[in-house]
């Protein structure tokens, strides 16, 4: 069953369970404003008083975190929307353009439209296809 699970720093630890994947990540990771999207935002609530995770606690964890996220997800496609949460702009993209286009359908699930718009300028790029044009800066 899914609560609240509540912390009173944002350095604090859960697991995050992707299409049977474990990701273990702060949950200031999922805060930052800069990379977080619109699903954690729903995720992730803070108040004054503390920070709130739609979660669980989680007994049986094979780590040692004890508090988990469920995420009906690709599993494998995850760790690349995680290196974008954690590194922004600085995160590597795929050369492959059909793991960049699942990219792009997991970038609009998160509602991380700058990660979006990376992963449709390298496709851009790679294919020339106008699909995938926007119109972008080549300094970016």
């Amino acid at each position: 069953m899914v609560n609240e699970i509540s912390f009173n720093c944002e350095d604090a630890w859960l697991n995050l369970f992707v299409g049977g994947d474990l990701y273990p990540v702060q949950v200031k990771t999922l805060m930052n404003p800069a990379t977080c999207g619109t699903y954690f935002r729903d995720v992730v609530k803070v108040s004054d008083a503390a920070i709130k995770v739609r979660g669980f606690h989680w007994e049986t964890s094979p780590n040692h975190i004890k508090f988990r996220v469920d995420i009906d997800r690709d599993g494998p496609l995850f760790r690349h929307v995680l290196q974008y949460l954690r590194n922004g702009k600085q995160t590597s993209l795929p050369d492959d353009t059909f793991t960049l286009e699942a990219l792009v359908g997991e970038a609009d699930y998160f509602g991380i439209e700058k990660y979006r718009e990376m992963l449709k300028k390298k496709l851009w790029k790679l294919t020339g296809k106008r699909q995938y044009y926007a119109c972008y800066d080549d300094s970016d």
